[in-house]
């Protein structure tokens, strides 16, 4: 008996250890398990501000599409109600949400969850809250790179600017220097004239700046032409700058306007090393949006200012609205002429920003007016 029950000590001490390792193994899975859908929300989340909206919180655009549910379900219940319509606020939440889905799939998932299991709406705010985390990370990350990117631009400009701009603090930029004045100053306004600058300067009521004017940067070369206001808009050298440097790189922000690898190269590539993913790849954005030339273009007025820290509204200027004001630019456009000039210009975007690199998805070929196609109709 001996021999036995020494051999069924051992044979219980070797499955309580099996028994402690499984039990180890299952913690770190369960581990990685949790972990790896935050960090992917939270890195989802980077999209956030740059592809869906400015400011609003994740959780609201989330609600206004549970309201407009909740609202919907209500309405076919009472079929003698009248429809209710929504606010312009609530269309623009709305609209931001319709983006949220497209950029960031995870929350639609989880959305269409929460609609069949009641513990599901639990994920669902934690969701919001790991996409909020990137959403403000990321334009926490943007506006630290172009605070000094912006100042360097600035400074190799010529003739130099005097002073030169310091990269580090921002107190002397904005309407404090009249080069970051020029570019800040609204096309309804002459900033050559002195009685102008100096109005500016000092907040009289007539020369306010505010978002209701397009400021001088957004247009090829600051020229605004009041006979033909869209001419040259969201052309600005720095406003393409500002743009290859989030999502493309830094060092991208130099090239020239006009040099999107639009002329055939005679000379075969050289083989390069393999170089890390930029933001518009790892965003998976393929064209350039509208709402991303937005963000740049706010990210950009906020860099030119000498306001120290993000804020939504600097002095009378609304950073919402003017994000708005572009957004609705592009994607509302107030006739079919102006809806073909939209597309010239975001193919203008395309071409300076990706070159050739995604022709393939901003501008397709229609191949069924090709000779291949053709030639089997034949």
């Amino acid at each position: 008996m001996a021999p036995t029950s020494t051999t069924d000590t051992q044979t219980v001490s070797s499955l309580k250890r099996l028994v402690s390792l499984l039990e180890e193994e299952n913690a770190q899975l369960q581990c990685k398990m949790v972990k790896k859908p935050v960090q992917s929300l939270t890195h989802e989340g980077r999209a956030v501000r740059r592809l869906v909206t400015l400011v609003e919180p994740v959780v609201d655009l989330v609600a206004e599409y549970d309201r407009r549910q909740i609202q919907a379900a209500e309405q076919q219940v009472s079929s003698n109600s009248e429809p209710i319509l929504p606010t312009t606020e609530q269309q623009y939440t709305y609209r931001a949400y319709e983006k949220l889905v497209q950029w960031c799939p995870s929350i639609r998932k989880l959305v269409g969850l929460a609609a069949e299991a009641d513990t599901a709406g639990l994920d669902v705010a934690l969701a919001c809250t790991e996409l909020q985390k990137g959403a403000d990370g990321a334009r926490g990350d943007d506006c630290a790179t172009l605070k000094t990117a912006v100042a360097q631009w600035l400074n190799e400009s010529r003739p130099p600017p005097d002073p030169p701009f310091n990269s580090r603090e921002k107190y002397g930029r904005g309407f404090n220097h009249d080069l970051t004045g020029k570019l800040l100053c609204p096309v309804d306004y002459n900033w050559a004239d002195a009685d102008v600058r100096t109005a500016i300067k000092e907040y009289h009521p007539d020369f306010r700046v505010t978002a209701d004017s397009w400021p001088s940067f957004l247009y090829a070369d600051g020229e605004y032409d009041p006979n033909n206001p869209a001419k040259g808009l969201f052309k600005g050298k720095y406003l393409v700058m500002t743009f290859r440097c989030i999502f493309t790189s830094p060092s991208s922000a130099q090239h020239e306007l006009g040099s999107g690898d639009t002329a055939r190269r005679t000379q075969p590539l050289k083989a390069t090393r393999r170089s890390r993913q930029h933001v518009a790849r790892l965003l998976k954005m393929n064209t350039v949006q509208p709402r991303a030339i937005a963000y740049v273009a706010t990210q950009l007025r906020f860099a030119l200012s000498s306001c120290p820290s993000w804020t939504t509204v600097d002095e009378d200027f609304n950073h919402e609205e003017f994000y708005h004001n572009i957004v609705d630019y592009f994607e509302l456009p107030s006739s079919a002429r102006k809806a073909l000039e939209v597309n010239e210009l975001l193919l203008w975007w395309n071409r300076n920003v990706f070159g050739r690199e995604n022709i393939a998805h901003y501008r397709p070929q229609r191949t069924e007016s090709l000779s291949v196609s053709l030639s089997k109709k034949a």
